[in-house]
């Protein structure tokens, strides 16, 4: 075999060899003598069993009808050094083809334990902390839900939560680095035994669910914000992140990523009261429904200006200022304040006589900037908005800070209607065209609305939340008639409820 330059190939930290079509090797590089201690030229002769071991030989035949075909082998195996100890190794054949047959094929073996030491000083080191930890049991989980004839495994996690209390009982952590460990106050002689489902409360399965089926929808990653416990039981608020590798079949382990943010969420939760106090005192006012309407409209845009201002704050505040994070978040404040401002008007402007403040705006990027808007508020809740694509650009001529306004009091009000309810809770929001007419619709799954309600659920001050202020829909009603349309309510079948409205459009092919 001469198809290979020993001045290149002698200096690849990696085992080189060429094997013939009866799996015995014909050349083989310098780096044989540091992995097997021989000289290369003894290697010459020797079969694939004798080089690589029984393991890597007993897929021969697999092997052969792939690199027949042409195609390249990639795979695992754990191949024995001179010195007797197994080392984790990835292994690729390459076909040599000659007038389209194979004349043999070429083997390139790399010792993964060098990448491991590598990933292990980054994993120790880091500030976030990081989880490894052992999937295989999901695997068979999900395989057992196969074969037991659910065809949507998926609806099966969100149906069965002690099925997916079992899982989470049942996936070992293979490591935690020190920032995990000090985080959730576990300590070296803790780790050997130690399951996932000590640190996953009861109530909040649901999010490694989530994380599951982010993987089965083939997402390149997850992220969500959910409370764990520390080893004595003390709840500890973190984002946490995974990240899903496109590689053929299940993983066997994934490794998960935390971020404390119990401070972050304890200034969101005394903003919270603050919105609260002010709705409050909107609502016992003698202002009449104007006033009531401005208080109850601002609240989201207010709610952001505050998260941004402490956020720039923090970046700030850091050891080193970061001044790019801190002007982006100053950036999205003035954005939030422009837009408070906005609806003031606005709903101010509805008080008067003539036609609102309109604009041609596209419906689509309309939608796309509700779903940013409302991301936070509906996570938090535990729902899952589903946004589905328009089949056609359509373009309106309205005010798009009230239509934002419009959906976002039906997807918030869905999300509160289903804040308590268990299993799934999924908010649809969809836009068909019917002539020059656009349907956009918000359908959840919760539990609806008494029939009694029907007729007064668009009125002002009327509601059937405990805390709530009546406005929502009042206003919702003035700005969907404002703009030439009409607004409805409806039980969606067997449960959830159905909200819809029209607006007039043009339709762009």
């Amino acid at each position: 075999m001469n198809h290979h330059d020993p001045a290149i190939s002698d200096r690849v930290p990696a085992l080189i060899s060429f094997f013939d079509t009866n799996f015995v090797c014909r050349y083989a590089n310098g780096f044989h003598r540091a992995w097997y201690g021989r000289e290369p030229a003894s290697q010459i002769g020797r079969s694939v069993e004798e080089l690589f071991g029984p393991d890597v030989a007993a897929k021969r035949m697999e092997h052969w009808s792939r690199l027949a075909a042409g195609e390249q082998v990639t795979f695992l195996a754990d191949i024995r050094h001179s010195d007797g100890t197994l080392h984790s190794a990835s292994v690729r054949y390459v076909p040599h083809l000659q007038g389209g047959k194979m004349k043999g094929f070429y083997a390139f073996v790399f010792d993964m334990d060098d990448q491991q030491y590598m990933f292990e000083s980054m994993f120790g080191a880091s500030a976030v902390g990081y989880w490894e930890l052992d999937f295989r049991g999901v695997k068979k989980a999900l395989e057992a839900i196969a074969a037991s004839g659910w065809h949507d495994p998926i609806q099966h996690l969100y149906d069965n939560p002690r099925f997916m209390r079992q899982v989470v009982d049942n996936i070992p952590v293979l490591n935690m680095n020190k920032k995990a460990r000090q985080l959730f106050g576990v300590a070296e002689e803790d780790m050997p035994g130690l399951s996932l489902g000590r640190f996953v409360p009861p109530g909040t399965e649901k999010v490694v669910a989530a994380n599951i089926v982010a993987y089965l929808k083939g997402e390149s990653n997850f992220e969500n914000e959910t409370v764990l416990c520390t080893l004595d039981g003390d709840p500890v608020e973190v984002l946490i992140s995974a990240s899903f590798p496109r590689k053929d079949g299940f993983c066997n382990t994934l490794t998960l990523g935390t971020v404390d943010i119990s401070y972050r969420n304890a200034q969101d939760r005394r903003l919270s009261q603050l919105e609260a106090e002010l709705a409050h005192s909107s609502r016992v006012s003698t202002l009449g429904q104007l006033t009531a309407s401005i208080a109850h409209e601002v609240n989201q845009p207010l709610g952001a200006v505050m998260t941004n201002g402490n956020a720039a704050l923090r970046w700030l505040n850091r050891d080193v200022p970061d001044l790019e994070e801190a002007q982006a978040a100053l950036r999205r404040l003035i954005s939030e304040a422009e837009r408070a401002a906005e609806i003031i008007q606005r709903t101010r402007s509805l008080a008067k006589k003539g036609e609102p403040n309109r604009i041609e705006c596209c419906l689509g990027q309309l939608l796309a900037d509700v779903e940013k808007l409302v991301h936070r508020e509906t996570t938090s809740m535990g729902c899952e908005l589903r946004v589905e694509e328009l089949p056609c650009e359509v373009r309106l001529t309205a005010d798009p800070i009230q239509i934002q306004q419009v959906l976002i009091n039906l997807i918030v009000n869905a999300a509160q209607a289903m804040r308590e309810q268990p299993g799934r809770r999924l908010i649809r929001l969809s836009a068909s065209t019917h002539g020059e007419i656009v349907k956009l619709q918000v359908r959840d799954n919760g539990p609806g609305f008494g029939p009694s309600s029907s007729d007064f659920l668009f009125d002002p001050f009327y509601t059937t939340k405990g805390d709530g202020m009546g406005i929502g829909l009042s206003v919702a009603r003035t700005i969907v008639e404002a703009h030439g349309g009409s607004i409805s309510a409806s039980l969606g079948g067997t449960r959830g409820s159905v909200f819809e409205f029209t607006l007039p459009c043009m339709i762009v092919i």
